[in-house]
C-alpha cells in the first residue's frame, strides 16, 4: 500500500514539474587574464523566467553561478565574467540552468578555438594558427572577418582595435614581425557571433604567449633642426616615424662623427657641452638595434656682435649660414627685443649672413637673434641670442656679485661689492632671471658704501636655479656698472636600489676666483645636526658625488645634504663660499618579518621586524591577538614585541599584526600576517 501511494506522489509531482524548460543558448566565450578568466555570452531562451540560476561550468567543474537580484531577474542576464579559470589549452564550456524546486535543464556545449602561436628559428617571427569556431550555437551568424589581437608584456591590457584581420574565406594563419626585444607578445583571435538581430559578441580564443626578438634594423630618423634655445643652450629636434624606440644617438663631427649622447623618452636633446658643432642622429629601437645615421649634417648658427654705434643708433651683425636644413633654406630674420625676451620683433627679413640693425634708442638693453626658415612649413632654427646696448655715457661705476648662498633653508642671500668706496652713485638694483637673459628687478638699496647684501625669500631654490645680477644707476639716472650674472648652487639627487645616494650640481663659476673645492655635509634621521663628509671634492662642470648609505641603514629613511662651494683667493681680496640649498633624499625601505618567536628561551626572544631604511614618520606596529584585543603598538621601526601583556607571558597562540610604513613617494605600504609566539 505504502509503495502505491510513494508512486502516486511521485507521478504527480512530475507532471507538475518534470517538463522540459529551454535552457539559455551559449553563444560567446572569451577568455581574458592569462586565460584564467573566462567571459560567457548567452541568449536566454524564452523559458528564462523559470529559473532561479544560472550555475556555468568549465572543462566539467563549476565556476561560478548568477542569481536575481534586486531589480534584476534571470531574464535580464546576458553575460557574466568568472575568475580562477583553470589555464587549459580548449575550453569546453555550457550553463546549467536551475529551476526553483531544483530541476536543472543545460545549455549547448560550446568548444573555443584552438589557437596556436609558434615562432620561428630566431624568434623574430610568430605564426599564428587557429581553427574554425564551434557550430554548436543555433542562430549564429559569423561575422566574414578574423580579429588578430596583440599585447606586449609592458602593456597592461590587449588594444580593443585589432592589429590585424584575415578574412574568414582565407586560411586560419597570419605571420607576425616582432616588434619589441627580449620580451613576450601576447595573442588572441576573435570572430563576431551574431547571434540575434541585437545582439553580437566577439568570440575569443585561449590566450598564446611567444618569447621574441626583434632584430631589424629601424629606419633613419629625421632631424628636423639644430637651434639655440631662448637660454642660449644649443637644442636639437627629431623624430621617427617607427613606434616604439627606445632612444636617439646624437653625433657630433669631431675628427670623424663620435657619440656624443644617447637620448630616452625624447624627440628633443639640449648639448650640455655648448654649440659651435655640427650633428647627425640615429635611432635604437628596443633591441639596440640601430639605423644608420642621417645622411647630412646639420650644424648650428652662431650670431656675432659687430660695430655698435651710438652716434648713428645702429648695430652690426654676422651669423653662419644654416647647412642641410630640413626642407631647404628659404630666408632668415633678425628679431629684436627691447623689453628683455617679453615680446619680439621681426626687424629685417634677408637671404644674406650679415646686416645693420638702423633707428635704436640709447640706454636701451636690446636682444636680438636670427631665425632661418625652411621651405617646409614649421621647420625653423634659431642662432644664440645676444645682449647690447648703445651706452651713451661711459662710467667707473662697478658692481660685483661676491656669493649667492642659501641660507638655512629659508631664504637665498646675495653679497655684493661695489666701486662705492671710491666713487658715489645713486643707488644698486638687484635682478632677478629664471633663465639668464630675462632679468626682472628684485630689490633696490640706495648707495651706503661698497657693500650690500639681499636677500630673495621667495625664490623655489630647491627646485630651480635663480640667475642674480646687479646694476648701479649714476649720478646721471643712467643704469651703468653691471655686475657678473651669479646663480645659487642646486642640489639634486636620488636613491638607488644599491643604496647609494646620488647627488648633483652644477659648477657654482661665478666667481672672480676660481672654485677652490666643494665640501659636502649630511644629516640622517637620526641626527640633530649636519655633519661634514670629510672629503674635499674638486670642481667640475656637473658635480656628481656617490654617498654609499649601506652601513646606516638604521638610521631611518630619510637623508638630507647641502653642498658649500670654497673660492680661491679673488682680485679683490676676498675668499668666499656659497651654499646650497638642504636636498631630502628618501631611501626605499624594506622590512622581513619572522613567523615565529620564543619569548622565554634564550635566542629569537622579540618579535621584531628586521627594518632597513624605514622611515619613523607614518610607520605603526600593532599586534592584535585571537580575540581581537590590541596587546602591542609602536611607532619606532627598530622596536619589537617580547611577548608579554599585562606584565606577563603571552599565551603560546597565533598572533596577528599589522605594519604601516612610508614609501619615499609618499605611499602608504601595509604588511599584515601571523606570528607564532612559541614557549
Amino acid at each position: 500500500m505504502f509503495r502505491h501511494i510513494l508512486s502516486t506522489y511521485l507521478f504527480l509531482f512530475c507532471i507538475i514539474g518534470c517538463y522540459a524548460l529551454d535552457p539559455p543558448v551559449l553563444q560567446c566565450v572569451e577568455l581574458q587574464n592569462n586565460n584564467t578568466r573566462v567571459k560567457m555570452s548567452w541568449d536566454n531562451s524564452s523559458d528564462c523566467a523559470s529559473f532561479v540560476s544560472y550555475n556555468f561550468y568549465v572543462n566539467g567543474s563549476m565556476v561560478g553561478s548568477v542569481t536575481p537580484g534586486n531589480e534584476y531577474t534571470m531574464c535580464n542576464y546576458g553575460s557574466t565574467v568568472l575568475n580562477n579559470i583553470t589555464p587549459s589549452s580548449i575550453y569546453s564550456c555550457y550553463i546549467e540552468a536551475v529551476t526553483e524546486s531544483g530541476a536543472t535543464f543545460n545549455s549547448n556545449i560550446v568548444q573555443t578555438i584552438s589557437l596556436t602561436v609558434t615562432p620561428n628559428a630566431d624568434s623574430s617571427l610568430v605564426i599564428l594558427e587557429w581553427e574554425a569556431p564551434s557550430s554548436q550555437m543555433s542562430g549564429s551568424t559569423w561575422g566574414d572577418t578574423y580579429f588578430l589581437y596583440k599585447m606586449r608584456d609592458f602593456e597592461n591590457d590587449f588594444n580593443p582595435v585589432p592589429f590585424a584581420t584575415v578574412p574568414a574565406s582565407a586560411e586560419r594563419h597570419y605571420v607576425d614581425t616582432a616588434d619589441v626585444c627580449y620580451n613576450f607578445l601576447y595573442y588572441q583571435v576573435g570572430i563576431t557571433n551574431n547571434y540575434s538581430p541585437n545582439h553580437s559578441c566577439v568570440f575569443r580564443t585561449p590566450i598564446g604567449s611567444v618569447y621574441v626578438v626583434d632584430r631589424s634594423a629601424p629606419p633613419t630618423p629625421i632631424l628636423d633642426s639644430v637651434s639655440y634655445t631662448e637660454d642660449n643652450h644649443v637644442m636639437l629636434g627629431f623624430h621617427s616615424d617607427e613606434p616604439y624606440m627606445y632612444g636617439y644617438i646624437v653625433y657630433y663631427l669631431n675628427n670623424g662623427w663620435e657619440p656624443l649622447d644617447t637620448v630616452y623618452n625624447s624627440t628633443s636633446w639640449i648639448d650640455p657641452f655648448g654649440g659651435e658643432r655640427c650633428y647627425r642622429i640615429a635611432v635604437l629601437d628596443s633591441c639596440s638595434n640601430s639605423s644608420p645615421m642621417t645622411e647630412n649634417e646639420q650644424c648650428d648658427m652662431q650670431l656675432y656682435q659687430g660695430a655698435i654705434d651710438a652716434c648713428n643708433h645702429s648695430a652690426s651683425f654676422s651669423w653662419n649660414t644654416y647647412t642641410n636644413m630640413t626642407g631647404g633654406l628659404n630666408h632668415f630674420e633678425v628679431f629684436l627685443s627691447s623689453d628683455q625676451g617679453a615680446t619680439w620683433e621681426s626687424v629685417l627679413t634677408t637671404n644674406n649672413t650679415n646686416n645693420t640693425i638702423q633707428n635704436l634708442s640709447l640706454n636701451t638693453e636690446y636682444w636680438v637673434f636670427v631665425r632661418a626658415f625652411s621651405n617646409t612649413e614649421g621647420i625653423t632654427a634659431s642662432t644664440n641670442h645676444l645682449i647690447f646696448s648703445l651706452d651713451a655715457d661711459e662710467s667707473a661705476d662697478m658692481s660685483y656679485i661676491r656669493s649667492v648662498s642659501v641660507i638655512d633653508n629659508e631664504y637665498i642671500q646675495v653679497k655684493v661689492f661695489t666701486s662705492g668706496d671710491t666713487l658715489d652713485f645713486h643707488s644698486i638694483t638687484l635682478q632677478r632671471s629664471s633663465d639668464g637673459i630675462n632679468f626682472q628687478d628684485l630689490e633696490t638699496q640706495n648707495f651706503n658704501g661698497a657693500s650690500y647684501i639681499f636677500q630673495d625669500e621667495n625664490a623655489d631654490f630647491n627646485h630651480s636655479t635663480y640667475y642674480y645680477r646687479t646694476y648701479i644707476i649714476n649720478n646721471c639716472d643712467i643704469p651703468a656698472g653691471y655686475s657678473n650674472i651669479a646663480h645659487n648652487i642646486l642640489l639634486t639627487g636620488e636613491a638607488t636600489n644599491a643604496h647609494e645616494d646620488v647627488l648633483q650640481w652644477s659648477n657654482y663659476g661665478e666667481w672672480n676666483g676660481d672654485v677652490d673645492y666643494y665640501e659636502l655635509y649630511r644629516k640622517t634621521e637620526s641626527e640633530l645636526t649636519f655633519a661634514l663628509i670629510p672629503e674635499h671634492i674638486s670642481p667640475s662642470t656637473i658635480n656628481t658625488y656617490y654617498d654609499d648609505v649601506n652601513n646606516l641603514y638604521e638610521s631611518g629613511s630619510i637623508f638630507k645634504y647641502y653642498v658649500v662651494a670654497h673660492e680661491t683667493m679673488n682680485d679683490y681680496g676676498f675668499q668666499d663660499e656659497c651654499i646650497s640649498n638642504q636636498l631630502e633624499v628618501r631611501q626605499l625601505p624594506s622590512i622581513y618579518i619572522p613567523n615565529a618567536f620564543t619569548p622565554l628561551q634564550t635566542i629569537n626572544k622579540v618579535f621584531q621586524p628586521v627594518s632597513s631604511f624605514v622611515s619613523a614618520e607614518g610607520y605603526s606596529f600593532n599586534i592584535w591577538n585571537r580575540m581581537g584585543t590590541l596587546i602591542f603598538s609602536t611607532h619606532n621601526p627598530y622596536q619589537g614585541w617580547d611577548g608579554y601583556y599585562d606584565g606577563k607571558v603571552a599565551p603560546m597562540d597565533v598572533y596577528v599584526y599589522k605594519i604601516y610604513y612610508t614609501l619615499p613617494d609618499g605611499t602608504v605600504e601595509q604588511r599584515k600576517g601571523s606570528v607564532m609566539l612559541i614557549y
